[in-house]
Order: C-alpha cells, then structure tokens, then sequence
C-alpha cells in the first residue's frame, strides 16, 4: 500500500512539473487540482478495468456494469448514495489479507535481491522506504512487487500477520508481563464486524443472492457455496449457522470463475464499486461539459508528458 501511495504522489508531482510549463494563469491551488483531477482518472481507469476484473470475475464486472466504456459514459445518479458500507469496509474489502506474503524482498536495479524482509521487520516502518535504508527503498519493494508470481487467493494467512503484527514487548505492551505480544489480524476482522453490528454471514447471503442457509451441510438449503471442507470447519466453529460472522463465513467461499473471491463478497464489493461509479458527479469517464476529459484525454493518454528515467 505505501508503495502505492508514494508512486500516486510522485505521479502527481510529475503533473504539477510539466502542467506548470504550460502558457495558463496557473495558481498553486490550481496546478494541486487539475494534478490531482488526472491523477484520480488515472487511478479510476486502472481500479475499474485491470483491478476489479480480477477481484470479481468478468461475470460480476458485467452484472453491475463496472466496465468503462470505450468513450463517454453518463451513469451519475444524484439518487445513489456514494458512502462506503461497513460490510463493505470491515469485512469484504480486508479479503486481500489472505493475499500478504510472509516475506517481501526487495530488488536492485539489475534484478537481483537486495534485501529479504519478513513481514514483521518491515511492516509500519517507513524506514524501509527511504533510500538510506540499507540496501533497499520504495523502488526495491516496486520491483519485487513486479517480478514476483501473484499470491493465491486461498482464505489462508500467513505467520506474519496471525503471530507477528505489531509485535511489543516488556513495557511498550500494553500488558505488561515481559513477553513478546502481538495481534493476530484475521481475528482483528472478525471483531471489527462485531463491534460495527454486521449482521451474520447468512443474512448478508440472503441479501446478495436470495438464498436461505439453514443448515451447515453444502446443499441446497445449507452452505452451498461451501466446499465440504469448509463448511465441516464452520459447523465445528460456531453452534448455529446463523452465528457465522461475515467475514469468515464469506473468506472460505469458494471462488467464482476468473474472481479472488466468493460470490457473497463479489456482491458486496461489486454493489459498493457500483456506488462510488454511480454517486460521483466527478467520475472521469462523464461527459459533464465543464468537468469532462477532452476526447483525447479521455482514456488517460498522457504521452507527450516525458516519464522520469527508470532506476
């Protein structure tokens, strides 16, 4: 995530560079905005054809018609409500924690792996980012970012979060006791949906789908959406079926078609996406006359700005 963030800023500042040379009544408030503008098209363009369709499938980016369209596109309706969910932002959305790797190196210039860090050696430091870091930066960790196989979408968490997150120790931790602590995050989640009220797995089930889950078994009225495996565990974990938090419910679905996640989260996630497209009177691809991209601006080409030379 900070190595998206910092890219996103440093794009932003190459637009403010080359944005200033141009014969316009520029002001410093001014070049922030129109900088900030393209770089949220940008970052749209990408989110809405390269980002989602993995995470949902194409099945789902066609349900709630999330692609963009090829030139402009009114979708904005001043009746969608635009604000995130908390099913959305404490539960769905935290899917990609089953994606974290224990180990993140970073990569030199000429390809070959400068630093080997676990994830609790260099998770919320920032350090680590900066290039007097020993041996590696933002840019190592970009690399690897780049040249390292995807993560599989398993409902699975390593070590590094489970074991080591934020790790304390004698009197930094809260309690005491001389011994190392630390949280465990996938626990962390399920808590957050409590404390947010969230209704259980099954409710939001009904709410995306229509289906009614009164037994733990994998059939038609049960966890169909669960392999045998899987629901055996959530029959062993909670009493009732109606117990089942959302989050655990919905991270061991089992994956749609071309998708990262279960049809329960795709929903969620989808119907959100949906939202933000629908409830933004800014989105890039309007054709509102004031606020619109030119035709040829409107699929981000911003070619005649020079790129900073790779490292």
């Amino acid at each position: 995530m900070t190595v998206m963030y910092i890219s996103l800023l440093r794009r932003h500042n190459l637009f403010v560079e080359e944005l200033r040379k141009l014969p316009l009544p520029w002001t410093p408030e001014l070049l922030y905005q129109e900088a900030k503008r393209i770089v949220i098209a940008e970052l749209q363009h990408i989110v809405y054809n390269e980002f989602l369709p993995r995470v949902l499938g194409r099945k789902t980016m066609r349900i709630y018609r999330l692609w963009s369209a090829p030139r402009y596109s009114e979708t904005y309706s001043p009746f969608v409500d635009p604000r995130t969910t908390s099913g959305f932002s404490a539960a769905a959305f935290r899917f990609g924690h089953s994606l974290v790797r224990n180990v993140h190196d970073q990569i030199g210039p000429g390809g070959s792996p400068v630093k080997h860090l676990y994830l609790q050696n260099h998770f919320d430091r920032l350090e680590t980012h900066l290039k007097k870091f020993p041996g590696g930066n933002t840019e190592g960790f970009a690399r690897w970012m780049k040249l390292a196989p995807n993560s599989r979408a398993d409902g699975t968490f390593v070590d590094g979060l489970q074991n080591s997150l934020f790790p304390c120790q004698d009197s930094h931790c809260p309690m005491g006791g001389g011994v190392t602590r630390s949280f465990d995050l996938p626990a962390l989640n399920i808590q957050r949906g409590r404390d947010h009220g969230l209704p259980s797995y099954t409710k939001w089930r009904y709410w995306c789908s229509g289906k009614k889950t009164m037994i733990f078994t994998p059939n038609a009225i049960g966890l169909s959406d669960h392999s045998p495996f899987e629901a055996n565990i959530l029959r062993k974990t909670y009493k009732h079926v109606d117990d089942i938090d959302l989050y655990t419910g919905a991270m061991t679905e089992t994956r749609l078609p071309g998708a990262l996640v279960g049809p329960t989260f795709a929903c969620i996630i989808g119907k959100q996406f949906s939202n933000y497209k629908r409830g933004d009177r800014f989105f890039y691809e309007r054709p509102d006359p004031v606020m619109a991209f030119t035709p040829g601006k409107r699929l981000i080409n911003v070619s005649e700005f020079p790129r900073k030379k790779k490292n």
